[in-house]
């Protein structure tokens, strides 16, 4: 059952997209779905995103993470992405049910997350400023008061490589869909991408068929 709570939250978090969507809220949405698909489950996200508005779910893949992941920046923030965006893929079944046609192109922009240059590029018309990005004793304050401590990574324990769990995660959902991932794979993911993907499954020992 979803906490009545959460609806409202995301209702809340939309709302502020619709109203300033920035490049840092949206990376930062991102992570924070990221994690939520972590933490409560992949389908709770899904299903949750989908209770708002009838496919909205689709929306967020095309409009946020296909567009924006890429730009996640930080090594936490970016494994935090990375195992929420391998739950997404292989734990919610939406995924290969309403929103088979995206299923490929978020496993080619989680490769492009491991393997590619960050894309830093901030679009022309993106002039609002966030309160932290200004000049002043805020800013400095902050700087002082967060020097020198460490990153905290909440999935050290649960996910010690990203990668190797990507591997792990769709070779179970391919035994649990037996001949669809590895064709779906091949047909779908640009050569260098399936490249990447085999030296993960190498590293993981596992293999799909």
């Amino acid at each position: 059952v979803i906490d009545p709570y959460h609806k409202q939250i995301f209702i809340l978090l939309f709302q502020r997209l619709s109203s300033s969507k920035t490049t840092k809220y949206i990376k930062s949405l991102l992570v924070f779905f990221s994690l939520y698909a972590t933490i409560f489950g992949a389908s709770q996200l899904v299903e949750l995103i989908d209770g708002i508005q009838p496919r909205m779910f689709g929306m967020v893949l095309e409009k946020l993470y296909l567009q924006d992941l890429q730009k996640i920046s930080g090594d936490v923030e970016q494994k935090i992405c990375a195992v929420g965006v391998t739950n997404i893929l292989t734990e919610a079944p939406a995924m290969l049910q309403n929103y088979e046609a995206f299923w490929c192109k978020l496993l080619q922009a989680l490769v492009s997350l491991f393997e590619l240059p960050k894309d830093e590029s901030t679009p022309d018309d993106e002039h609002f400023i966030e309160i932290e990005d200004t000049p002043g004793y805020q800013t400095v304050y902050s700087q002082l008061a967060f020097a020198g401590k460490k990153e905290n990574d909440p999935l050290a324990k649960s996910v010690p490589d990203a990668k190797v769990y990507l591997a792990k995660q769709l070779a179970k959902l391919s035994a649990a869909n037996p001949g669809k991932i590895a064709p779906l794979i091949r047909s779908g993911l640009e050569e260098g991408a399936q490249t990447f993907l085999q030296k993960y499954f190498t590293a993981a020992n596992v293999s799909i068929a």
